[in-house]
């Protein structure tokens, strides 16, 4: 249950702080991709399920950093 939990917020954080750091969206998800993919590739992850949600939850992320512009801020 941990590990969705994790899936679900992390990946969007992921995007937000470094959305927020560089100040470019596009590079923000991009850099927070990589870092998921990574860990993919290396292994990292426990079932299919735990991507998908990854992959949902940097959609939302990206769509909170649009919506609100905190790559601006």
């Amino acid at each position: 249950m941990t590990w969705y939990l994790l899936a679900l917020f992390l990946p969007a954080l992921m995007v937000i702080v470094f959305s927020m750091i560089i100040r470019n969206k596009y590079t923000g998800l991009l850099l927070a991709t990589i870092v998921i993919g990574v860990s993919v590739y290396k292994g990292f992850f426990h079932s299919e399920m735990i991507v998908f949600i990854d992959t949902i939850s940097l959609i939302i992320g990206y769509l909170l950093v649009d919506r609100f512009q905190l790559h601006e801020q």
